[in-house]
């Protein structure tokens, strides 16, 4: 993210909002705006518009989704138009509130306008002892308070006697299974009775009468998700039994299901901590979805995070908000990625995919960190939180590429295991990938054949490819070419890979960050940009904000490469950018806050 120049807009500016509806009905607030920007340039997309919610005890930054934005008339101006309706009772996270103010920032290239001028065009006599206009902000009042604590934490008799409940609905759920086969030959067979949906489904006489019985079963155990939601409950009843019983929580426990070793942040912070902290440091990594996670693991989970005072995760964590996570335990949010590049979480507030505004996930972190001072509000956007729990101390395993005895040995053991690289010009390719998530993720292989490059390129270039965790996918190598070709996907660190790579081909990769600290040249591989804005979108408009030159086909990918044409000269400037402290001691920032965190020090002295 490029510092923006940042513009604190004065009520004689032209950038301006123009509110035509503004109420408050149920707990909903309703705007409808007009957004003017003082200019407009046809080449720049759309500006973001966010709304800022302040109570005095916490804020929240959300995305206001656009109608539409075109130019004046007169080509001179730029207008907004935005109808939304905020979820005033799900705004503020942990906090019992009242009344709030709400102002507007508008980033548009390259100028960030903040506190924007607002003119309410119109109040309804009934709305005004709900909102009060001033210059460049609306105060709201609710009627009645708003309570976001945490949900009810059972005691220790309630939870133990919520187990057996639940347990001994599933025995006497087993009990009536012979019924369940009666009752289901019976709508099959006797056709006294209309068939129930389930039975509708495809397949033999055994198959649907399995899958019968089943959800007969799993609703009256008040569960309709079959063993996947049974290993769910398990998880929440193990854990909040032994939440219950294990009320001074101690240690660290490192979390993670999508991997399963101490790589990535996870990897310098622990030993950190493991020599400095006194609490006991545990860790749980299983990549794997629920349905291959055993009983015992999720067991393991359980105890495990019953006894944590902090949880380190490195990702969005479903199990947290499966466990439902006491209070007494904070949790701290190492996100997997650099910088703020593509939109994630409440910042793809409207879109298709994107969070509703009623969702929790991400929101029960205690505190996140991040490279830079001027993203922190990216990230507390992103993840619905207070800008003030997100801290710029840097990103842990960026300190590996300070360490240059460390980057040493890296290369000479990458080049002991692949002797084929050494003397090379390595191009590493390393995309990020397409879909929703975890499950749907994909990339396009017939956008790059690995084999038409090599057969494109002089024999002294190499092809590494790294793809995307998420994405599951080989190529077939030809034979001519697997010399020239290596395929790491299942394998390899992606940021040791860049410790021996000459030329970075990515898309919207946040590898661009820590390839800046390596001064790589880059070249972006957008041949999708325009669908990718629209379902995913960036912080800043692709075209000015990635440090090297873009391109949207191979031919083009090709021909840069061989006039080694990468808009280099912008990779340092991108790099002094984004890492406010380049000292390679990240980690030890980050880990003396997290066990300070542990030991139970006051949050706001250990800041």
């Amino acid at each position: 993210m490029e510092n923006k120049t940042a513009v604190k807009a004065d009520i004689d500016t032209k950038t301006k909002i123009a509110m035509k509806e503004i109420s408050v009905e149920e707990g909903k607030l309703i705007m409808s705006m007009v957004a003017t920007l003082d200019h407009y340039y046809p080449g720049v997309r759309a500006p973001r518009l966010e709304l800022i919610f302040e109570n005095g005890q916490d804020d929240r930054r959300m995305l206001v989704p656009q109608n539409s934005f075109e130019p004046d008339p007169t080509g001179k101006t730029g207008r907004v138009y935005a109808h939304y309706i905020f979820d005033l009772e799900n705004v503020f996270w942990n906090c019992v509130w009242n009344k709030c103010r709400i102002r507007f920032e508008l980033d548009y290239d390259g100028t960030l306008y903040q506190d924007v001028p607002i003119k309410v065009e119109y109040l309804d006599p009934l709305q005004k002892e709900f909102l009060i206009p001033g210059e460049n902000w609306i105060e709201i009042r609710m009627e009645e308070p708003v309570d976001n604590s945490p949900e009810y934490q059972p005691n220790r008799l309630q939870t133990v006697l919520a187990v057996i409940l639940r347990f001994m609905n599933m025995l006497l759920g087993l009990a009536f299974l012979p019924w369940y086969v009666i009752d289901v030959l019976g709508i099959m067979y006797l056709g006294t009775e209309r068939k129930d949906a389930v039975l509708e489904k495809e397949g033999g006489f055994f198959h649907r009468l399995v899958h019968y019985v089943g959800w007969r079963y799993f609703s009256f155990c008040r569960n309709t998700r079959g063993m996947t939601g049974l290993k769910r409950d398990f998880l929440k009843l193990s854990y909040q039994l032994f939440s219950a019983f294990n009320t001074k929580k101690k240690g660290i426990l490192f979390l993670s299901d999508r991997r399963d070793d101490m790589t990535g942040n996870f990897e310098f912070i622990y030993p950190y901590l493991e020599k400095e902290s006194d609490r006991h440091v545990r860790t749980w990594l299983h990549a794997g979805t629920l349905q291959e996670i055993s009983f015992g693991q999720l067991f393991d989970l359980a105890v495990k995070a019953a006894k944590a005072r902090v949880i380190v995760v490195d990702d969005f964590t479903p199990f947290l908000q499966t466990m439902g996570i006491c209070t007494k335990t904070d949790i701290v949010q190492l996100w997997h990625a650099c910088g703020a590049f593509k939109t994630f979480g409440f910042s793809r507030l409207g879109k298709k995919g994107g969070p509703k505004q009623t969702s929790k996930t991400h929101r029960d972190y205690s505190y996140c960190f991040v490279s830079a001072q001027h993203i922190a509000k990216y990230y507390a956007e992103g993840f619905g939180l207070s800008e003030k729990k997100v801290l710029p101390y840097g990103v842990p395993r960026t300190d590996m590429f300070f360490d240059e005895d460390l980057k040493q040995k890296i290369r000479k053991s990458i080049y002991d295991a692949h002797p084929g690289l050494k003397g090379k010009k390595v191009i590493l390719f390393a995309p990020t990938f397409r879909g929703n998530g975890k499950i749907s993720a994909f990339y396009d292989e017939k956008r790059f054949d690995p084999n038409q490059i090599a057969r494109d390129l002089p024999e002294e270039y190499v092809i590494i490819i790294k793809h995307h965790p998420f994405v599951e996918m080989t190529y077939n190598i030809k034979p001519e070419y697997r010399e020239r070709v290596y395929d790491f996907s299942a394998e390899s660190e992606i940021n040791e890979l860049l410790f021996i790579t000459d030329i970075l081909i990515t898309d919207y990769s946040s590898v661009i960050y820590e390839a800046s600290l390596l001064n790589i040249p880059m070249l972006f591989y957008a041949y999708d940009l325009e669908s990718y804005i629209a379902s995913r979108d960036f912080y800043s408009g692709f075209e000015k904000f990635v440090p090297g030159k873009i391109v949207r086909n191979r031919k083009a990918l090709v021909k840069a490469i061989l006039e080694e044409d990468f808009e280099h000269e912008k990779v340092e400037v991108f790099c002094r950018d984004n890492f406010d402290i380049r000292d390679g001691k990240a980690s030890q920032r980050v880990g003396h806050f997290i066990s300070q965190l542990a030991d139970g020090r006051n949050k706001h002295e250990i800041r």
